[in-house]
């Protein structure tokens, strides 16, 4: 017996955006301490960083939206001869009121002192799968467009659809998250928010037959 023809049809890729307003800001604050030991360090920084963690949650943000993002230290040799040891911790927290973002952030920082850093700030959204969704159904519509111009250029009828592969999708462009990196001193005397919109994209490859 011969191989068994596979039935005619057009395979299509279509693309699809949709974009909102993020309603939360992801930050990861810092402190950095330097001392003549590495304990001491380490409780320097500490305690600036529990300063910064109570702030946030004196400002409303949930336990459940701050963990804990790196722990280092390392010592270096000054030219005076002088050997010092640096700690540097780290926390990520998720601010679900974009509009009071700047001043919660800027309360944390004061709180923590001197040590403190803000190592970034980004604006992003809480759930994106309603977005997803949305731009999953807009791929699906362009891969349908396209699909019915080229059956009927080609004298044909789109039948059934056969195949359906979902492709990788994500944000970006120059609708997307936008961010900060910067030192405490710079943000003292407060930190403007403006979050845009971000667009989430995807993609479908989809098979029809003809009829």
């Amino acid at each position: 017996m011969g191989k068994r023809r596979a039935p005619e049809g057009i395979t299509v890729t279509g693309t699809g955006t949709a974009a909102s307003v993020p309603d939360v800001v992801d930050v990861e604050l810092g402190a950095e301490a330097s001392a003549a030991d590495v304990q001491q360090a380490l409780d320097a920084a500490a305690a600036g960083l529990d300063a910064a963690r109570s702030a946030l949650a004196d400002h409303g943000v949930a336990a459940a939206d701050i963990q804990t993002a790196q722990t280092s230290t390392w010592t270096e040799r000054r030219d005076s001869g002088e050997q010092v040891t640096t700690a540097r911790l780290s926390l990520r927290a998720r601010v679900r009121d974009v509009a009071a973002a700047g001043e919660c952030v800027r309360a944390a920082l004061a709180a923590a002192g001197p040590v403190a850093r803000l190592e970034s700030m980004h604006v992003a959204f809480g759930d994106t799968d309603t977005l997803v969704r949305s731009a999953r159904e807009a791929a699906f519509r362009d891969a349908r467009a396209t699909a019915e111009q080229l059956a009927a250029l080609a004298g044909r009828t789109l039948g059934p659809v056969v195949d359906v592969l979902d492709g990788a999708g994500g944000g970006g462009g120059a609708g997307g998250p936008r961010a900060w990196a910067m030192r405490s001193d710079m943000a003292a005397t407060g930190i403007g928010i403006d979050p845009g919109t971000q667009e989430v994209s995807a993609s479908v490859t989809v098979r029809w037959a003809f009829e």
